[in-house]
């Protein structure tokens, strides 16, 4: 697939660019991101090229991956990213990380939504997925709370679900279908 390039208000939503590796490598080193993704440490400019021109173009061109940069309309310097990914059947896993600079804004929320659209969204205007998922480490808070932001429905706890930087961590998972509601209200535990 020919990557698509997904606008709101706000945002432009468009595939990393081998121009962006700076800004990968900046929020790629983000404590946060380091904690909570499997990004390779240390991380450079040579990972961050790799993963633009042997992940990210091969996933589009293979349609095996989506990923996109987030961008502010008025300035387009990558903040992040947001992904789909795990194709299995019409369904999906999503998958993001930003920037501190791009924090607090509800950006990643607004990207992220967009995406979701694009997902549900019938051929050819969109993937015609009938469910998106999300996984992270429990105590990854705010990833959490955007995804219940997105209207994603909780759907359990793995305990010691996922092995990240040398230790075993409790991990999330929560989904949506392409006909949930998805500006109700959904009801998440709170430890």
């Amino acid at each position: 697939m020919e990557p698509v390039t997904l606008r709101t208000d706000r945002l432009v939503l468009s595939v990393p660019e081998p121009t962006d590796s700076d800004d990968v490598v900046a929020y790629a080193n983000d404590p946060d991101v380091i904690a909570y993704t499997p990004v390779p440490v240390p991380y450079g400019h040579a990972e961050a090229k790799h993963w633009i021109s042997e992940v990210v173009r091969p996933g589009w061109t293979a349609g095996t991956r989506y990923e996109f940069g987030v961008r502010r309309a008025d300035d387009l310097r990558l903040l992040g990213t947001v992904g789909l990914f795990g194709f299995v059947d019409g369904a999906a896993e999503i998958g993001y990380a930003m920037h501190p600079d791009g924090r607090g804004n509800g950006f990643m929320t607004e990207a992220a939504r967009a995406v979701l659209d694009w997902a549900f969204a019938p051929e050819p205007h969109g993937l015609g997925f009938a469910r998106v998922q999300w996984r992270a480490i429990a105590t990854n808070t705010p990833s959490a709370a955007i995804a219940e932001r997105l209207g994603l429905r909780y759907e359990g706890r793995l305990r010691s679900g996922v092995f990240h930087r040398g230790e075993r961590h409790d991990q999330l998972i929560a989904a949506v279908l392409r006909d949930d509601d998805r500006s109700a209200p959904t009801v998440w535990p709170t430890a």
